[in-house]
């Protein structure tokens, strides 16, 4: 047990020497504390590289352009000296708006199988998400309080590719095997929807079928611009 407590934390720390005058069980907590850190380290990182990092982007000129409401929004000129602070407040706000929108997707998927329709409840679940809506584009103006604004908005297309630039490259593989799963759970819904005359099924996978391609689509794309040297590795 000794042996396997110095070597986590000599491998989790990159150091030779242990601290003198830890007993087995500090330097088993030590290890411990150490792997949970690079754990949610490593968490951080791929969250950011999903969604905060495209929103902090970099002008002709060097400076920092920070989209609080996406790359189709407007940018606003961020002094570097408060880019670390205004990532720590966006990755925040993402947490809140992705947990929030993953619980109104359950609620949204219990009122659909509920046997029983009930209006007033449908209809504050509605009031309830468009609250949400307005609540996050508020503390997104937030955030780009007293920034200056930096020009034009994105056309679309510009906006895609500046998106697949700031994710890590790993994304690329990820969203194609992701898309073709995609595309075999929408093959197998519209068969089975068309063999059993269900619609829903039919209108689900012709949804997944969509969502499939671009998945597919992006994670190539974002591929060949790596390929090409344009996307940070």
């Amino acid at each position: 047990m000794a042996a396997l407590g110095i070597s986590m934390r000599l491998i989790l720390t990159e150091q030779t020497n242990p601290p003198g005058g830890c007993s087995l069980a500090e330097t088993l907590v030590f290890s411990v504390r150490l792997l949970v850190r690079r754990i949610s380290m490593g968490v951080r990182r791929v969250f950011d590289g999903l969604y905060v990092d495209q929103l902090f982007q970099k002008n002709d000129r060097g400076e920092i352009v920070f989209y609080p409401s996406g790359l189709m929004g407007r940018g606003y000129l961020l002094p570097a000296h408060r880019e670390a602070e205004m990532r720590t407040s966006t990755r925040r706000l993402m947490i809140f708006s992705l947990a929030s929108g993953i619980g109104f997707v359950l609620i949204a998927s219990r009122l659909i199988t509920a046997s029983a329709f009930d209006p007033m409840t449908v209809l504050l679940f509605c009031a309830g998400f468009l609250l949400l809506l307005g609540l996050v584009s508020v503390l997104q103006l937030r955030l780009a309080h007293n920034l200056a604004p930096a020009g034009e908005r994105l056309p679309a297309r510009e906006w895609l590719r500046r998106g697949r630039q700031a994710r890590p490259s790993w994304t690329y593989g990820a969203s194609v095997v992701l898309g073709l799963l995609t595309l075999l759970l929408a093959s197998a819904g519209i068969v089975l929807g068309y063999s059993d005359g269900d619609r829903y099924a039919i209108a689900g996978g012709l949804f997944l079928l969509v969502v499939g391609v671009l998945l597919t689509w992006d994670g190539v794309l974002g591929m060949i611009e790596r390929s090409h040297g344009t996307v940070r590795q």
